[in-house]
């Protein structure tokens, strides 16, 4: 598979698309301004406890209090000596009243953005993400990526861990140390204790609440965690983006350095490779499927459902195998649309109903081969009596259709408004109100094509003197009553007929 990375950076916005095999896998963009939270390290300080929750709000600095879930609570082992591990299982399972006190000082990391109403999720168990490993401070634990697979490789990487691990912290080795040394992976963690040190130092001096480290930008993310052996070039148009760019890719990973190369055509590069074409096709709510089929995606509060129809694929054999045919290439889609828009949370998937348990079985295998290609965390939970698959995917940001859109102003979200009938008959049930409170010799509603069609033919209540005035360019929603004096009507108005 041929894998791109293009980078484009202007006016305080930057792109990344994801190629492969020149399709478009991934997409991110960061405004100035409006980067993403998580990363980011604060010295916070408690404002409230619930303890109905087992939760807290901290003070980090922003305009909403952050949440802490007494999940993601560390304690100071150093207060309670050869009991440390015993006292913070007892205290897991207590009440956070007795983990933070009001008004206490914390040293937090954001893990989830702010949405919607909500503030931005914390954890007081810092990562430090680096090329090959993440440094864990507050925990003494290893783990290899999961995508690393070999046995061999899993178990060397394993030792060469355990030998470059500080006391009393972790590591976890990353998918790109697959083929690094013990002294690879040595200067790695090195780099991320001075960082460490150099935070701890910052927070100690600092009065909550305070941003104590900032994460990277995107351009330093990606170098840092996309650019790989598998990557055959990364393309930066404008040349301070591509400075920054190789400048990281020297300091992180050499060896890699020459795959970053400048754009430098005539046609803005995200136009040349059809970036924002292929993007808005693929994220619109219907997505066709080459056979014919189609998926519908929608958004809830809680959730992501997505909904998987046969549409014009009649196929050619059994129903059990068109059946089957489409769900296989409806997971495929699936998997490249949770990338593509960077869905997170719990997602509901609703193949078709296949009554043979070995091609649930086998359509379940195909999904979760297919999520091992996702950078990020999934959880397939498995199918329901119903046929509804159950899943996960971590969320850390919010997904693109937020970050880039907003809500309808006409239907707020919802995707529907009223019809062109019922917008009139509130109309005429607002005339009646309005006729028998004030003095008026005639009315005129401005409104609608749809709408005005609509009144006439419904009609006036009886007894009152109404026109109406077509205005070609206003959506249905939008009307105006107006009381007309003497001769004062417009002249294109039309009269309404009475109804009895």
């Amino acid at each position: 598979m041929k894998k791109q990375i293009l980078i484009e950076s202007e006016l305080g916005q930057t792109r990344l698309a994801l190629l492969e095999d020149g399709e478009l896998a991934e997409y991110y963009v960061e405004r100035s301004g409006q980067e993403s939270l998580p990363g980011n390290i604060y010295v916070g300080r408690v404002a409230n406890i619930l303890p109905g929750m087992q939760a807290a709000f901290v003070d980090i600095g922003l305009e909403k209090n952050a949440f802490l879930h007494a999940g993601d609570i560390k304690i100071d082992k150093s207060d309670f000596g050869a009991d440390a591990d015993n006292i913070e299982r007892q205290l897991a399972s207590q009440s956070i009243g007795r983990m933070v006190r009001m008004g206490q000082s914390l040293l937090v990391q954001v893990i989830k953005d702010p949405g919607g109403t909500k503030g931005p999720r914390i954890s007081s168990h810092v990562t430090l993400p680096g090329r090959l490993a993440v440094l864990l401070p507050t925990v003494s634990y290893v783990g290899i990526s999961r995508r690393i697979e070999d046995e061999e490789a899993r178990a060397r990487l394993r030792a060469a861990a355990e030998a470059c691990r500080p006391d009393n912290m972790g590591l976890i080795v990353r998918t790109a140390a697959a083929a690094a040394t013990e002294d690879d992976l040595r200067r790695d963690v090195e780099s991320l204790v001075r960082l460490w040190q150099s935070i701890q130092t910052r927070a100690q001096h600092s009065a909550a609440p305070a941003l104590i480290h900032r994460d990277e930008g995107l351009i330093h993310r990606a170098v840092r965690d996309m650019l790989s052996e598998d990557v055959e070039n990364m393309l930066v148009e404008g040349e301070a983006p591509f400075k920054n760019a190789r400048e990281t890719a020297l300091m992180l990973s050499p060896d890699l350095a020459g795959r970053i190369a400048p754009y430098e055509g005539k046609t803005p590069l995200f136009d040349a490779y059809r970036v924002d074409a292929m993007f808005e096709k693929a994220c619109q709510r219907r997505v066709w499927l080459k056979s014919g089929g189609f998926l519908v995606v929608d958004y809830t509060e809680a959730l992501t459902v997505i909904d998987v129809n046969t549409g014009k694929y009649v196929g050619s054999k059994s129903l059990d195998d068109t059946v089957y045919k489409i769900n296989c290439e409806a997971a495929r889609e699936i998997v490249h649309q949770l990338r593509l828009r960077d869905v997170g949370g719990i997602v509901i998937i609703d193949f078709i109903d296949m009554e043979a348990e070995e091609r649930r079985e086998g359509l379940l295998a195909l999904l979760r081969q297919l999520l091992r290609q996702d950078r990020t965390k999934t959880n397939l939970v498995g199918m329901t009596s119903l046929g509804l698959v159950e899943m996960t995917r971590k969320k850390l940001h919010q997904p693109m259709h937020t970050q880039l859109r907003r809500p309808c102003p006409a239907c707020g979200g919802s995707g529907l408004t009223d019809s062109a009938e019922t917008v009139a008959r509130r109309i005429l049930h607002e005339l009646r109100g309005r006729a028998g409170h004030e003095e008026a010799a005639a009315w005129v509603i401005k409104a609608s094509t749809n709408v005005t069609e609509q009144l006439q033919l419904i009609g006036a209540p009886a007894g009152i003197r109404a026109f109406v005035l077509t205005e070609v360019v206003w959506p249905d929603e939008r009307y105006v009553v107006e009381p007309a004096f003497g001769s004062d009507l417009p002249a294109k108005a039309r009269p309404l007929p009475s109804y009895a």
